[in-house]
């Protein structure tokens, strides 16, 4: 039987009236725009019932009936926009990410359980966050919109989160307060700044729900969590939430609108990297490699093996300060590197060019030369890996490690050819945050999102059968293990 993925967003509103009712609190009020997100097998989805009582307040309507979530396989939260007269849902890129591009496969279920066609119109995965429209059907007059807070929040400000924790407790409301500013998202892979640490609750379920002030304006776009694993048990801290700040959410959102549903992003044409031993900090980041034909490899091309010590004048001293800059630094900008080699120490200015499709195809293809025997062709299933030597050298998973002990590998002659099924960030214990990847620049996406982190991992298949799972163990030119991130 067919699945489709199906949203239930959280959604709010702020100042409005509902059924003559215009003396509610805020936070009463912002119950008018929520839904759940969920995955139904097709012939069993049920009805969603709407509400009877001729002038509820939002209360009565958010809590008069349950939503039968029946077979849901995943869940997650969500709010409605208002952007010159048009309504958007904005959510987290891991709500929707699973879901089907087909028509028909994502649905918002609004206050009164009235189910709304929707479909993706872009996102970000490095920043966790994503845009959909309705489709095909006007959301009617019991949704009524958000508003992004022009204040900046400060710390110890009292929050709210709103949400559906589970799939199962709808239009729950949690209450905390900013307790951090400016946090590193490293989940599930690549360093983000321009988080909100906060305190108010949050479980699965609530991923893409609204932190909101006592006025009922968003300050965040909640997203996760802090999880640990020790000795095979995860640990679960309540105390520490996270939410992506709700300017810099505006700010992204807008741009994800303005340009066919992604973000611009300046593109150099580098390689960064650091080395990683055990039990030591990472190394300070280095140019590893100056792609041909980039930006930089008229000025850079020489400079590999060189430490990078400031851009733009700010100072630079892991990969994640990297992603923190070029972060803020525009397509068409000038990019200012401060190296440092033994006793010289020379500034090279580049100019940016934008990421494009074609780069992302350059990113893939340079990763793959570099640490595999492997070269990615697209072909009519996907991407092929086919061999580039006689012996081809994989290292194939053998068996997953728990707490402090690492997965181990074993290395072994691979096939002239493969079948991706997938590609994403392996842990040091050997779970692998997967990817599917249709095309090239879906390969050099992926790359650019996980490598961060450390090694990659990739399932794959011969002959339409599962083939195993594999690592591409990245090291420098002296065998030392490194992460990579490409600008």
């Amino acid at each position: 039987m067919r699945s489709i993925s199906c949203i239930f967003l959280l959604t709010t509103a702020l100042f409005h009236t509902l059924c003559g009712q215009n003396d509610l609190p805020p936070l009463e009020r912002a119950l008018s725009g929520i839904v759940t997100i969920g995955v139904f097998d097709v012939d069993d989805n049920d009805k969603v019932l709407g509400f009877a009582n001729p002038q509820p307040s939002y209360a009565d309507i958010a809590y008069e009936k349950n939503l039968n979530m029946g077979d849901v396989f995943s869940n997650g939260s969500g709010f409605v926009i208002d952007l010159d007269g048009k309504y958007y849902i904005v959510t987290n890129a891991h709500v929707i990410d699973a879901a089907s591009r087909d028509r028909g496969a994502v649905y918002a279920f609004s206050i009164n359980r009235t189910k709304y066609p929707v479909r993706i119109l872009g996102g970000d995965s490095f920043y966790d966050i994503a845009v959909l429209e309705f489709d095909g059907e006007e959301p009617g007059s019991e949704i009524l919109p958000m508003e992004f807070s022009e204040q900046e929040a400060h710390l110890a400000q009292r929050v709210y989160a709103i949400g559906n924790p589970l799939g199962n407790y709808p239009y729950s409301i949690t209450e905390g307060i900013i307790s951090g500013k400016n946090r590193l998202y490293h989940r599930p892979t690549t360093g983000r700044f321009g988080f909100l640490q906060h305190t108010a609750t949050l479980i699965w379920g609530n991923s893409g729900g609204p932190l909101v002030d006592e006025n009922g304006k968003v300050v965040g776009v909640n997203t996760w969590i802090e999880t640990r694993n020790k000795n095979g048990q995860n640990y679960l801290f309540s105390q520490l939430n996270f939410a992506l700040e709700g300017q810099r959410a505006a700010q992204l959102v807008n741009s994800i609108l303005e340009n066919d549903g992604r973000l611009r992003r300046a593109y150099l044409g580098l390689e960064f990297a650091s080395t990683t031993l055990p039990s030591e900090p990472d190394g300070a980041p280095f140019i590893k490699s100056v792609l041909a034909d980039s930006p930089g490899y008229e000025s850079l091309q020489d400079k590999t093996g060189y430490t990078v010590t400031r851009i733009n004048g700010e100072t630079v001293q892991t990969l994640q300060d990297i992603v923190r800059i070029m972060e803020t630094i525009a397509p068409e900008d000038t990019v200012r590197l401060k190296l440092k080699k033994g006793l010289t120490s020379p500034e090279i200015v580049v100019q940016a060019n934008e990421l494009t499709p074609d780069e992302l195809e350059a990113v893939a293809r340079h990763y793959f030369k570099s640490y595999s025997d492997y070269e990615p062709e697209e072909d009519a299933s996907g991407i092929a890996l086919k061999g580039t030597k006689g012996y081809l050298r994989l290292e194939r998973f053998k068996s997953a490690g728990e707490g402090e002990n690492w997965a181990s590998f074993e290395v072994v002659e691979g096939k002239q050819q493969y079948g991706l099924a997938g590609l994403g960030g392996m842990s040091k214990q050997g779970t692998l945050a997967s990817y599917q990847a249709n095309s090239l620049r879906d390969l050099g996406a992926i790359i650019r999102l996980s490598t961060i982190e450390g090694h990659l991992g990739a399932t794959i298949v011969e002959e339409k059968q599962y083939a195993g799972t594999i690592r591409f163990y990245m090291e420098d030119d002296d065998f030392n293990e490194v992460k990579v991130l490409y600008y």
